[in-house]
């Protein structure tokens, strides 16, 4: 196909896509670095009303934003300044209905690969809507010493994402993936997207791996509806409680809306439940894979510009269809979950955040699993906490490009687990929140450092005690302590659990980033990743050492 039949395939396609696409938003993927921005921004007091439970957010969402920044700017260090000159840049079209600083190689001119302007492969823009095409590719060189032994393997992975809005309300995202690794497996799984990635790990010697994400939805001022599968991301600091990237994506159904100092976020996704492979002689073996479902709510309090309250429910149902008194975003889930005769897995949380002081963000959560009253400080087994606080520091902002990062987060026995296994808080075996385990409790610091405005360090360590369940030689649970996701509450099992008892683990991380993007969307990556695993049982200490490094090469054309 010659560049001018392309083009007008190009053309023909968007002029159709009111035709197909209908209720449609387009947002910012949670991984993009324009939310450190933003949350820097807002411990600053630069900008108001600002989410940091929840993301990812709009374009237009994010445009308001910038635009309280605009009118800040004085007070923004060199560095900040010219992050923002890019983030203006980059979101050119939301914040001044232009496309001045974008350049396409299909019906562009003078395409130049090594420029600061914005890159994509065609777009279109006009008083109906946008397009926007892009072609994205990223290599990874991975070393990995687990021991006395290294191993190495290479990664290459290319794609593209089609994204765009139509009359300012409906808009649409589409991004799709292949790859395949060379080398030692064993290296390629540092590498985190793979550790759940089906293809890769369906087989030994699968050296294929693929990715998908795509959403649509209907955006106005004050509400947003969204049916899509991609990174959804909840809860406050660097280790996301409620919902992390530790668990493969899934499809949900998201109401999300604004209301003077109320704010609403509802969604309901489906999920993989436990897995088994059904014997047939015909197919060679089905993979049958149990359903699985999570309703959430949320509704947040913004009592001043710097303190918000809120709270929030959950609920894990499977082995049925959708059940319709949870896909109803207004009720009370813990009580209609006892009206569904008690089948399913329901927790309720509190959180706050506090910006009172410029330049110092204060965050905490209680999650309650399971709780009763009347037998507080006993010892019981069901009354499952969860807390999470931390602090994020700007402090010195104006002294030196650098914050600072501190979280505890402190897992009662028994938390996210289930007396039914299919609703424990999993997706396909993977822990839904941060990678602490219950019986757990983690001790995190991060130091983020801006060299320039292109050039980002960062080092984090975190310290996590773990009360792991006593096992048999052959992996079985000898003495249930409560410290596993997949096993619940046994008949048998001690009524009462003591916090950190079983067999001790310490788990010890630190990890060096380093970001470095000479030309606009051409990033070089280094990860530098040290992890120390020791156990204790019968006064014996068993140690594993593991350092990972990893060199990335991201472009987007």
């Amino acid at each position: 196909m010659g560049r001018s039949a392309l083009k007008k395939t190009l053309t023909i396609i968007f002029l159709l896509l009111p035709i197909f696409l209908y209720s449609q938003a387009e947002f910012v993927p949670a991984s993009h670095p324009v939310y450190g921005f933003l949350e820097r921004m807002d411990a600053l007091h630069l900008i108001k009303e600002y989410d940091s439970f929840q993301k990812p957010k709009t374009r237009k969402a994010i445009a308001e934003y910038l635009h309280q920044v605009e009118a800040n700017k004085n007070q923004l260090d060199l560095i900040d300044k010219n992050i923002f000159n890019d983030l203006r840049s980059e979101f050119n079209l939301e914040l001044n209905g232009t496309t001045s600083t974008y350049q396409s190689i299909i019906d562009g001119d003078k395409y130049d690969l090594f420029t600061q302007k914005e890159r994509f492969l065609y777009f279109n823009s006009s008083k109906k809507g946008n397009l926007f095409i892009n072609l994205t590719a990223d290599a990874d060189f991975i070393s990995y010493k687990n021991n006395s032994a290294i191993h190495s393997a290479g990664l290459l992975n290319v794609g593209g994402i089609i994204r765009g809005t139509l009359m300012n309300t409906f808009g649409f995202y589409i991004q799709g993936s292949n790859g395949f690794a060379s080398g030692m497996k064993e290296a390629a799984l540092q590498k985190k997207e793979l550790q759940y990635n089906f293809k890769f790990n369906e087989t030994d010697k699968e050296t294929f791996f693929d990715d998908n994400e795509g959403h649509l939805s209907l955006d106005f001022d004050w509400l947003n509806i969204k049916f899509g599968r991609d990174r959804l991301l909840l809860g406050y600091g660097e280790n996301k409680v409620i919902l992390s990237d530790n668990s493969p994506k899934f499809d949900y159904l998201q109401l999300q809306f604004n209301y003077g100092i109320f704010s609403f976020f509802s969604f309901h996704g489906k999920m993989l439940g436990q897995s088994s492979i059904i014997n047939d002689t015909v197919t060679a073996g089905v993979n049958f894979i149990k359903e699985k479902y999570m309703a959430y709510h949320h509704l947040g309090f913004n009592l001043t510009d710097n303190f918000t309250l809120g709270a929030g429910e959950i609920i894990i149902y499977g082995d049925r269809p959708l059940e319709f008194s949870y896909l109803n975003p207004f009720n009370f889930y813990k009580s209609v979950e006892h009206n569904n005769r008690d089948r399913d897995n329901a927790m309720i949380f509190f959180d706050l955040e506090n910006r009172s002081v410029k330049g110092l963000k204060l965050f905490a959560m209680l999650l309650l699993d399971d709780i009763n009253y009347g037998k507080l400080g006993t010892g019981w087994y069901g009354n499952q906490t969860l807390w999470n606080i931390g602090l994020s520091s700007y402090n010195l902002y104006n002294v030196i490009p650098i914050d600072f990062h501190f979280e505890y987060t402190r897992v009662e026995p028994y938390v996210f687990t289930h007396r039914l296994t299919n609703n424990n808080f999993t997706n396909f075996g993977y822990g839904l929140s941060s990678v602490v385990a219950p019986n757990s409790e983690l001790f995190f610091s991060k130091i983020n450092y801006r060299l320039t405005h292109r050039f980002e360090a960062a080092f984090s360590f975190s310290y996590t005690i773990h009360g792991a369940n006593y096992l048999d030689k052959l992996g079985n649970v000898t003495k249930n302590i409560g410290g596993d996701f997949s096993v619940g509450h046994r008949v048998g099992d001690s009524e009462t659990v003591k916090f950190l008892d079983g067999v001790k683990q310490i788990f010890r991380k630190a990890t060096i980033d380093i970001s470095y993007e000479p030309y606009n969307e051409i990033k070089l990556l280094v990860q530098y990743v040290f992890t120390n695993y020791s156990k204790q049982k019968n006064l014996i200490l068993f140690n594993d050492t593991n350092i990972a490094a990893i060199f990335s090469l991201q472009v987007k054309l």
